[in-house]
């Protein structure tokens, strides 16, 4: 064993888990230094959301109930062009188009196709956008602007009826990646792990489907209970099940693994944050201390990329 896995076998020893896991971390983290070295990835100032819908949204998630949208930059009722030259004026890379799903479980972007191909001409923002559920013609119209397609996916039927409401099949979230693929988007799908009340149910089946399209960065959501919804009173998924994610999908993949910036905060994310890293992950978006404490212990070397996406590498 060399000196960064020997450092690294006693950083998992230290941690609070089974013999299981550990085993499984340490080949993962050997995995992620094979593919990527000691390179780790810090994304401090992830692309600004900009709802296209404002608060409204057509369904009424467990999870959700439009909350996240209140808190985007609104780019509802002929607005977005505005918002997004604010952006590019202050030095903004890229931006990211979401808002509340239409009842087919799509987040309408797709509706503002010309105003949105005008912002990528006039200011040269990269444009990633929340797709959800996608069909032919609506896939086609991204393919028109879409730098990278964010891909929330999820391998669970009850979870897709309870928690989000809506009267879709795991299929459905195939078939979207299929055609967001086919027509040659670059894809970044999302593991939310915890959906369904902070239980692991559907998380190795989605990546079992993302394999299929080989996606330009695979990124862990991990579920945030959030006050004023139907599951705020719900716990988080535990550490160890986030780690068995991260760790199943570094085996299985080849690209960048990313720690998105939706997780909880607090003294579970710094807590995530060491796990994630020796558990085979070679980015995080905005990083507790914890993560900078971490990677230093191992010996990485932390490169801080500015205003950028962790769906993305280095965009100059």
């Amino acid at each position: 064993m060399n000196s960064d896995l020997q450092c690294a076998s006693s950083m998992i020893d230290a941690l609070e888990t089974d013999a299981t896991t550990k085993a499984s971390m340490l080949r993962a983290l050997a995995r992620r230094l094979d593919l990527f070295g000691s390179d780790i990835l810090f994304f401090n100032e992830p692309f600004t959301p900009v709802s296209l819908t404002g608060s409204r949204c057509a369904l009424s998630c467990k999870h959700c109930n439009s909350h996240y949208l209140r808190h985007m930059l609104d780019g509802s009722g002929g607005k977005l062009q505005t918002e997004a030259s604010k952006l590019a004026n202050r030095g903004a890379k890229g931006i990211l188009l979401s808002g509340g799903s239409a009842a087919d479980g799509s987040v309408p972007t797709y509706e503002q196709s010309d105003v949105i191909q005008k912002i990528k001409h006039d200011t040269k923002l990269k444009i990633s956008a929340h797709t959800g559920i996608v069909n032919s013609s609506q896939a086609r119209i991204l393919s028109e602007y879409l730098d990278m397609a964010l891909v929330d996916v999820l391998g669970d039927d009850e979870t897709i009826h309870d928690v989000l409401g809506i009267d879709a099949r795991v299929q459905d979230y195939e078939e979207s990646l299929r055609r967001l693929f086919s027509l040659g988007i670059p894809l970044a799908p999302h593991i939310i792990v915890g959906l369904r009340d902070g239980q692991l149910k559907g998380e190795f089946k989605a990546l079992e489907m993302v394999k299929k399209f080989n996606p330009v960065t695979v990124v862990i959501v991990v579920f945030i209970p959030t006050k004023a919804t139907a599951m705020g009173d719900v716990f988080p998924p535990k550490i160890e099940d986030v780690a068995k994610v991260i760790t199943t999908a570094r085996e299985m993949f080849d690209v960048p693994l990313s720690l998105s910036c939706v997780r909880p905060g607090g003294r579970y994310r710094s807590l995530l944050d060491r796990y994630a890293i020796l558990g085979g992950i070679d980015r995080i978006a905005v990083p507790s201390r914890k993560a900078y404490a971490a990677s230093r212990e191992l010996g990485l070397n932390i490169i801080e990329i500015p205003k950028m996406c962790c769906s993305y590498g280095v965009v100059r």
